[in-house]
C-alpha cells in the first residue's frame, strides 16, 4: 500500500456516512491509496438481445481530457474476450500491449500515459462494468497488480449504490435493466 492510513476503513466511512450520491470518488480515493493511478474512470456496460455491448464513462476524474459519457458501443476484441466474457483484468504496461483494444491510445499516449488496468465488475455472474486505472508505462506491475484485489469489494459496492442514469442501472438480480 501507498500510505499508512487504512484506505477500506477510509472507504466505508464513507459508505456509512451521509449525503453521497456516488460513491466513486471515494472509490478513486482507495484506489490512489492502494495502487496509483494517473487517470482514474468507471464505465457501466449492458448489452441488448443480438446486439454489440455499449458502454458509458459514469466517473472520471479527468473530465476535460476523459469526460463522463453518453453509451457508446463496444466493437469486439481480445479485451471483451478477456474482459467482459471472461471477467478477468486486463493489464497493460505499454502503449504497444494496448494499441489494438484501445481506440483512443493516441490521446492516452499523448497525455503521458502508459499502462492501463481495467478491472471488471461482476454481479451474480453478470458483467456490469470496469475499473479503469491509468499510469506511466511500465507502472502496473508486480505488487500493485497483486493490491488490484483490494478495489473488488469496493468496486461492487460503487457500482450497486451510485445513482447512475436510469438507462444505465442494472436491477439487484443481476440481470440488465
Amino acid at each position: 500500500m501507498l500510505n499508512a492510513v487504512d484506505p477500506l476503513t477510509q472507504f466505508a466511512d464513507v459508505v456509512a456516512g451521509k449525503g453521497w450520491t456516488s460513491l466513486f470518488p471515494a472509490l478513486e480515493k482507495h484506489s490512489q491509496a492502494t495502487i496509483g493511478h494517473i487517470l482514474f474512470s468507471c464505465s457501466v456496460f449492458r448489452k441488448a438481445p443480438g446486439a454489440n455491448w455499449v458502454a458509458a464513462r459514469v466517473y472520471s476524474n479527468d473530465e476535460k481530457n476523459y469526460p463522463t459519457s453518453g453509451l457508446k458501443e463496444i466493437v469486439p476484441t481480445r479485451w471483451t474476450e478477456l474482459v467482459i466474457s471472461q471477467g478477468k483484468t486486463f493489464v497493460a504496461n505499454s502503449v504497444e500491449q494496448f494499441s489494438d483494444v484501445l481506440a483512443d491510445h493516441v490521446k492516452i499516449e499523448s497525455m503521458g500515459l502508459g499502462s492501463v488496468v481495467n478491472l471488471p465488475v461482476v454481479v451474480c455472474g453478470q458483467f456490469i462494468g470496469t475499473v479503469n486505472l491509468l499510469h506511466e508505462a511500465g507502472y502496473y506491475t508486480g505488487a500493485r497488480v497483486s493490491d488490484l484485489s483490494t478495489l473488488t469489494l469496493p468496486a461492487l459496492l460503487s457500482f450497486q449504490l451510485s445513482e447512475l442514469p436510469a438507462d444505465l442501472r442494472h436491477a439487484h438480480d443481476g440481470q440488465p435493466s
